[in-house]
């Protein structure tokens, strides 16, 4: 199995090379295409691709979407749910349903329409999600297993 220093090295031979054509068309093009360069195995599992702790992530130059870097419920069990009620908001592709669609960091609490929304925390082997909404005070905590 390959280490991070070996990874470094492919990646940066990769980026010595330029312009590679992707092997395979629509979204996923990109992603399966490096990892065919740097060998490693499609897979669809919800983990890091290499060694248990190192995730590829790729992306087309100019591409409007954001990246997903990982995607975990957090805990207690349905906390989702009271998310989605409290932060949640109706558009009108949403059919009336509400969604919840937002982008958070670490150094402040974010503008979820027009109010004060979400904010990350790091505590030893948590991630805290920070909510401050209407007085109501939320903290939902995901574990990062080792």
């Amino acid at each position: 199995m390959a280490t991070f220093t070996d990874v470094v090295k492919k990646l940066q031979g990769l980026k010595e090379k330029g312009f590679v054509k992707t092997r395979r068309a629509g979204p996923t093009g990109i992603g399966k295409t490096l990892e065919d360069l740097l060998d490693i195995t499609e897979n669809n599992i919800p983990g890091p691709d290499l060694n248990e702790e190192i995730e590829l992530k790729s992306a087309r130059k100019n591409a409007g979407s954001m990246v997903t870097l990982f995607t975990k419920s957090p805990l207690p069990y349905g906390v989702n749910s009271i998310l989605l009620k409290e932060l949640g908001y109706v558009t009108s592709e949403s059919q009336g349903e509400k969604i919840l669609h937002t982008t958070i960091n670490g150094v402040s609490f974010n503008t979820l329409r027009g109010e004060i929304g979400l904010k990350i925390d790091l505590a030893d082997d948590k991630i805290i999600f920070a909510c401050n909404k209407n007085r109501i005070s939320l903290i939902i905590i995901v574990r990062i297993i080792k």
